[in-house]
């Protein structure tokens, strides 16, 4: 980890506690996902990150003192509800059985913990947890497409974007699919230690660069919608090329399609428009470069493509809710290295 950034931690802890919730339905691959991102490092991949040892600590905690999963998986002993209460984020991964009842006693202790001032998570299925403790109430959060009524028939003080892979309502994270949870997870470190950061771990996870919350879950079919209409090369060539000044036209004429055609296969892979897509591309790069150089405002607006600095602050806020100079003093943790070449593509 970069020297100096450690995530948010209260109670004068040195560590940022996580409670990750297992349940007797929990789905194992969730939970392993939060383990993996969030866990103990892999000596190995130190030299990535460069964090040998993990800034938070990943705490289990159950009803029980022990549940064998589904899949046969044993999680090991597992801490008292209680601990939630002292917990800076409570995590909740993804369920078998989402719409089952659940008990007062972990109702009440969900509850308690946002209202002592917790981070809440859910992955998938798991923000039927959330919304039966209340969390959700008056705000946006997003599950498993599949889901979506049930949803809505639940939890009717909620509000449901139901297309989304990951929503951010403040301190609520919530995200849909399975494999979505990846990219709720590498939101929390960006939020947390950065977008540099996050990116190295994105690499390390060999995971496709980190899709916007707001790109769309895949409704239709069996396939990625990326897969699907074959649109994924030419994200990568967008990214590979962000500081061109890209039309609907050039990116049509690129393809060999027309602007009609491309407009509804860009749509149909991502859930957003063409610049939309390319605007969070852009800011995301800044972050990067806000993070670990010295370039001055103006200079990274032109590098990621947006022209100006009048425009990176504009798209910034929107998409950020705060100042790219406000952004760097946050993030960047120590004096830049010399600054690196602005064309180096963020991929895996």
């Amino acid at each position: 980890m970069r020297p100096g950034r450690r995530p948010p931690t209260s109670r004068g802890r040195d560590k940022h506690v996580i409670a990750l919730l297992v349940l007797p339905d929990t789905v194992a691959l969730e939970l392993a996902v939060a383990q993996q991102v969030f866990g103990r490092r892999m000596p190995s991949l130190a030299a990535v990150t460069g964090d040998v040892e993990t800034p938070y600590e990943v705490v289990l905690v159950g009803e029980a003192e022990r549940h064998v999963l589904p899949t046969g998986i044993d999680p090991g002993p597992l801490a008292p509800l209680e601990t939630t209460l002292s917990a800076d984020t409570v995590m909740v991964p993804g369920l078998e059985e989402p719409l089952a009842e659940r008990s007062e006693r972990l109702c009440a202790a969900v509850h308690g913990a946002r209202e002592a001032g917790a981070r809440m998570v859910s992955f998938c299925g798991g923000a039927f947890v959330l919304g039966r403790a209340g969390v959700l109430d008056g705000r946006t959060a997003t599950t498993h497409w599949l889901l979506s009524e049930e949803f809505r028939a639940a939890f009717p003080r909620a509000r449901l974007a139901a297309e989304n892979l990951w929503v951010d309502d403040g301190p609520v994270h919530t995200s849909g699919g399975i494999l979505s949870a990846t990219d709720l997870a590498l939101h929390i470190l960006a939020l947390d230690l950065g977008s540099a950061y996050a990116n190295d771990f994105g690499r390390i996870l060999v995971s496709a660069p980190h899709r916007p919350g707001g790109q769309s879950q895949f409704v239709k079919g069996s396939l990625r919608a990326d897969e699907r209409t074959g649109v994924e090369p030419l994200l990568t060539w967008i990214r590979q090329n962000i500081a061109e000044p890209h039309t609907l036209a050039s990116l049509a004429r690129h393809e060999h399609v027309s602007e009609r055609h491309l407009v509804r296969r860009f749509r149909a892979a991502t859930g957003m428009s063409v610049f939309d897509w390319i605007t969070a591309e852009r800011v995301d790069r800044a972050k990067v470069l806000l993070e670990t150089t010295d370039f001055p405002v103006a200079q990274v607006a032109a590098m990621v493509g947006l022209g100006s600095s009048e425009s990176l602050r504009r798209s910034f806020s929107r998409l950020v809710g705060t100042t790219a100079a406000a952004y760097r003093a946050a993030f960047r943790a120590q004096p830049a290295p010399a600054p690196r070449r602005a064309a180096a593509p963020v991929l895996v």
